[in-house]
């Protein structure tokens, strides 16, 4: 691409003069402008366009040394050219001093001196341009990068899809200064096809299910070739899908960038830049984000995974364990439920409070290698008693190969154990006992003792809360009953078995 002609002002006092350098400096290609004063000089460079002023060294009001300085001022890229008929060393060293170029005396002055010097001029007022151009995207990037790392940690740590995505999208459309955004989970049918299994961002709702034919969609493109793009018509690309592609935006341009790690197979696509056209550094920051984004997506996916793990194999367990317990059917469910209720006030965070969840429904669960016989008795000998103490330790060593199970462990363990260091199995006091075993132990207790069994009298639940609070201190943490208390009588009426 052919570059336009440098911009040159000419400033002297001297209209004569004036006219004739800048006439000369016309015939030589360059775009030249003439100013009789500072003032119209001033005026002329505050658009910034000229890359060389040629200024004559002594004019009145001002100068060209202080003129000098002063479009410097204004347009720090003009490079200042000095005409002089005063020739002595002085005067170039001050003109140095104040950023000037080059010093010509006008009595030596030829057409092939000045116009290599304008040329020269010229040359270094682009280069520092395109320098300082270069600074600016250079820190525009870094900044761009250093927000991608920081989004890509949080994405990376997200254990929830739906704000894995969420965050995705967001992210995307700030660092590519797009309007809309939509990532796409496919699955692959028995042939070539793919379906949109999930996603988020505009329009996903409406397209979820969606069956794609091979070689249909931007967005499947870029997953299939595992390559970003960017598509500045969208409509007019041979691979545009209204089911998958179309993100209506106020101006033309989409990018895509695929999600593939583990099991993960998608594109996340922005589109609508907010000025101009989407560039290849858009293109390689949604790549990077893309990359990164896949592996939280994986992640979340596989929590997801262990999640539904936790669901299914925790309902088997305690719809055995109730065939087994027959006189406690439904208590597992209920003290997981009060649990709840008490982590809720206490501000847990949703792992803790999932800790708590999962362990109060399995914290009975040593019962299945009790002697059936003792759990079907109506009442309990000393023998029974003893059996069916053990049942804590017994349900940590049935769920300790469980390795996604190893957190809940100390919960289920701990659960009889008392305030006051009187429980069982470990004799463990106050604070010794992990917080969510003293929850459950307030939650099944209270469940117990208002639930019909042979086992013991059967109480309303306001005597039972008045049975907790005056056990508080002693057999149970005195700072969690009052919260159960107050929350129950609130919430209570809430939790069916």
């Amino acid at each position: 691409m052919e570059r336009p002609p440098t911009r040159v002002l000419v400033v002297d006092d001297e209209a004569q003069f004036r006219s004739l350098v800048t006439e000369l400096l016309i015939d030589k290609g360059f775009d030249a402008r003439a100013a009789a004063d500072a003032r119209a000089a001033l005026d002329l460079v505050g658009d910034r366009s000229f890359s060389v002023a040629v200024l004559d060294l002594v004019m009145p009001v001002m100068g060209g040394m202080e003129l000098a300085e002063k479009i410097k001022q204004v347009s720090p890229d003009t490079q200042v050219l000095i005409l002089t008929g005063q020739g002595d060393m002085g005067s170039a060293i001050d003109g140095l001093r104040h950023g000037v170029f080059d010093y010509l005396q006008k009595a030596d002055l030829d057409i092939p001196r000045l116009a290599r010097a304008v040329s020269e001029a010229g040359e270094r007022s682009r280069l520092t341009r395109e320098n300082r151009e270069l600074l600016t995207r250079l820190q525009e990037t870094n900044r761009l990068l250093k927000a991608l790392h920081d989004v890509a940690a949080g994405i990376a740590g997200e254990p929830h899809l739906d704000r894995v995505l969420d965050r995705l999208i967001a992210a995307a459309r700030i660092l590519c200064h797009a309007s809309v955004g939509r990532v796409l989970l496919f699955g692959r049918t028995h042939g070539d096809d793919l379906v949109i299994e999930s996603g988020a961002g505009e329009g996903v709702e409406a397209v979820r299910g969606a069956r794609l034919h091979a070689e249909e969609g931007i967005a499947a493109l870029a997953a299939a070739e595992n390559q970003a793009l960017v598509v500045p018509n969208p409509r007019e690309h041979p691979r545009y899908s209204h089911r998958c592609d179309d993100l209506p935006a106020a101006r033309p341009g989409m990018v895509c960038a695929p999600l593939r790690h583990g099991g993960v197979y998608g594109a996340v696509c922005v589109a609508g830049p907010e000025e101009g056209q989407f560039t290849v550094e858009d293109r390689d920051l949604l790549a990077i984000l893309a990359r990164q984004a896949a592996v939280g997506i994986d992640n979340a996916l596989n929590h997801e995974r262990s999640l539904n793990f936790f669901t299914h194999t925790s309902d088997i367990l305690v719809s055995l364990l109730e065939h087994l317990d027959i006189f406690y059917p439904g208590h597992s469910r209920a003290v997981a439920a009060l649990a709840d209720m008490v982590t809720r006030r206490m501000g847990m965070s949703d792992d803790e409070r999932r800790h708590v969840h999962y362990a109060a429904l399995l914290h009975d669960i040593g019962k299945v290698l009790v002697d059936p016989a003792v759990l079907k008795a109506e009442k309990f000998t000393e023998e029974g008693r003893r059996a069916i103490q053990e049942h804590s330790s017994l349900g940590m060593e049935l769920l300790k190969p469980i390795s996604t199970w190893q957190d809940l462990l100390p919960l289920i363990h701990s659960h009889h154990e008392r305030w006051d260091g009187k429980g069982y199995p470990r004799g463990l006091a106050g604070e010794e006992i992990p917080v969510g075993a003293r929850v459950i132990a307030v939650a099944d207790a209270f469940d117990a003792m208002t639930r019909s069994t042979p086992h013991g009298a059967h109480r309303a639940p306001e005597q039972g809360l008045t049975e907790l609070q005056a056990f508080a201190g002693s057999q149970f943490d005195p700072k969690i009953v009052p919260l159960f208390v107050a929350e129950y009588r609130q919430r209570g009426h809430q939790i069916t078995d």
